[in-house]
């Protein structure tokens, strides 16, 4: 099947598209380290496992003003982001594929600072990537490839606010979905299929406050994630 590439929707006020950003020149290589920090997961208790693969992570990164990292190898499938930038403007960061084409690689924010939470996105090849970072202050980024996750059963509820994820869910078909968001912006909720083989299904998009429900078929384990500026809840198959 084909892949999908995820392109992460703004917060706030900015208007910016998917591979079509721009990119300054990167002066500055971003200070790499590991750390235990896995993000921010809004979960309920996971019951069922999913196939095991080979994990990346978690590994941070950080550093100050616009920055690309050492190459790192990467698998096909779900990448989660934990960040945080400080500086008043635009935080836009990406994995480029070395050794890909321009439709590999994947951006995992175009977001306005200061802002801080998590984002999961879909790696579209294997091997070599890079990070780059554009933004004009202080940074991190802890990136992870879980070896293994296991989906929570259905009925799932999460709540959180501004960017962030629902951890892996189990899936099976038709499911309803009821939600909120209490922002001023976009509240974008879309799935992240846990095989890279399958599609994401855009579940909302909304602007500004919002207090709905709609049905979805969403076909195996998959992440939820939520692009918003306010705090939001989420209810899956209650």
């Amino acid at each position: 099947m084909h892949r999908r590439q995820y392109v992460i929707t703004v917060l706030g006020s900015a208007v910016l598209a998917g591979p079509g950003v721009a990119h300054a020149g990167r002066d500055r290589s971003g200070e790499e380290r590991p750390d235990s920090n896995t993000g921010d997961r809004r979960q309920t208790e996971p019951t069922t496992p999913t196939p095991e693969s080979e994990g990346f992570g978690p590994r941070t990164f950080s550093g100050t003003g616009t920055s690309t990292s050492a190459e790192f190898d990467l698998r096909r499938g779900p990448i989660t982001a934990t960040f945080s930038a400080e500086e008043r403007g635009s935080f836009t960061t990406q994995l480029l594929a070395v050794e890909g084409e321009s439709y590999d690689d994947v951006y995992l924010t175009i977001l306005l600072a200061p802002v801080e939470g998590s984002q999961v996105a879909s790696v579209n090849v294997d091997g070599s990537h890079v990070l780059n970072v554009e933004t004009d202050g202080a940074w991190e980024i802890t990136l992870e490839q879980p070896s293994d996750s296991t989906a929570q059963r259905l009925p799932v509820e999460a709540t959180g606010s501004g960017p962030g994820y629902v951890d892996v869910v189990a899936f099976d078909g038709v499911v309803r979905v009821a939600g909120t968001h209490r922002g001023s912006s976009s509240f974008i909720v879309e799935t992240v299929p846990v095989d890279p083989d399958e599609f994401g299904e855009l579940v909302f998009a909304e602007t500004g406050q919002f207090d709905g429900e709609t049905t979805v078929r969403v076909d195996g384990p998959s992440y939820v994630n939520v692009d918003a500026d306010g705090d939001w809840t989420l209810s899956f198959g209650t």
